[in-house]
Formats: structure tokens, C-alpha cells, sequence
């Protein structure tokens, strides 16, 4: 029988694979259909604004967060943040296709892929420490410990949780280089193409 993390990893890696070659056709019809290739046609530069305007939203989320959380607030902001960071990058596949004939777009192209992925997994470990907690909260009531202990055993689990912190250390990074490589590569389009 297979449990139930494993099968939602699978049902995501299907998702996100389908949803990559689903994209890499829609830019292939949408190739043949002109001269150029369609991240080169105006349609193209707007598919490409539209993705990184999409993933520019990804940003409202931590901006919030660090802000200042407030009830019932970042459960919304992270599913946009989920969300546009998947359909964005999907937008820009579109934009740019199996294209490789830039450096920088492909650098980018390959920072912006690794985002997502660590984004993915950031979302598999918050779920397993979710699941996690619950499951130790659940086990700390039927000991039949008082709420404020169970408060407190759950903060130090938390505070020592590790993971999270490691994929912090890598998401984040991979993120900066991400946003550099694309500001290289609209401000290198502007500049020599035009728009």
C-alpha cells in the first residue's frame, strides 16, 4: 500500500511534468505558427511579461510575513505564493520555449526551474512538519498533559527543527540568483531587441 506523502509526491512530480511538456508544446504550436520562434513575437514578450509579473506576486507573501503576521492572513498569501510560483515559471516556459541560444536566458531558465523544485520540496518538508506536530500534539493530549505543556514541548520541537531552516538556506539564495539572472536578461533584451 502506498502512503499517503508518497502518493502526493507522485500525483505532484506527474503534475509538474505533464505541466512542462504541456507548456513546451503550447510553445512549439505556437512556434510553427510563425517565422520566429514565439518568445521572439510580441505575443511572446507578453506571455513573458505576464509570467514574471505573475511571479513578481510569489514576493507579496514574504513580504508579509516579515512585515508582521496577522490572523487569517497567511493562508491566502501562501496560496497565491504557491500558485504564482508555479504558473508564472510555466508562463515563461512558454516564452522561451526549448530555445537555447543565450547564455543568461538559460542560466536563468535553469535558476528559475531549481526555485521551483526547492520550492516544491519546501512545500513537501512544511507539510511533513505539519503532519508531524499534529501527530505529537495528539499524542501529548492523550498523556493527558495540561495545554500549556503541550504548548511548550511543541515550541521546542519547532525551535529544533532543522530542516526547514536548511531548505531556507537554499531556497532563498537560489531565489537572489534567479532575480539577477532575470533582471540581466530583460534588461540584455531591452537593450539589443527592443520591445
Amino acid at each position: 500500500m502506498v502512503s499517503p506523502v508518497k502518493r502526493r509526491t507522485i500525483v505532484v512530480l506527474v503534475f509538474t511534468l505533464l505541466a512542462i511538456v504541456g507548456a513546451l508544446i503550447i510553445e512549439l504550436a505556437l512556434s510553427l505558427q510563425s517565422e520566429r520562434a514565439f518568445g521572439h513575437t510580441q505575443a511572446g514578450h507578453i506571455t513573458g511579461w505576464v509570467g514574471l509579473f505573475l511571479i513578481s506576486l510569489v514576493f507579496v507573501y514574504s513580504y508579509k510575513k516579515r512585515k508582521g503576521p496577522k490572523p487569517g492572513w497567511p493562508k491566502g498569501w501562501f496560496r497565491v505564493h504557491m500558485v504564482t510560483g508555479v504558473v508564472g515559471p510555466l508562463l515563461i516556459l512558454v516564452h522561451s520555449g526549448a530555445h537555447f541560444h543565450a547564455l543568461v536566458p538559460v542560466l536563468a531558465m535553469l535558476a528559475m526551474g531549481l526555485v521551483v523544485i526547492s520550492g516544491i520540496a519546501g512545500q513537501a518538508i512544511h507539510y511533513l512538519a505539519l503532519r508531524r506536530l499534529n501527530d505529537q500534539r495528539r499524542n501529548l493530549m492523550h498523556q493527558g498533559l495540561s495545554q500549556e505543556d503541550i504548548d511548550t514541548r511543541l515550541y521546542d520541537m519547532v525551535a529544533r527543527e532543522e530542516t526547514f531552516r536548511v531548505w531556507q538556506y537554499i531556497h532563498g539564495p537560489l531565489t537572489l540568483t534567479f532575480l539577477a539572472l532575470t533582471v540581466l536578461h530583460v534588461g540584455g533584451a531591452l537593450y539589443f531587441g527592443g520591445w
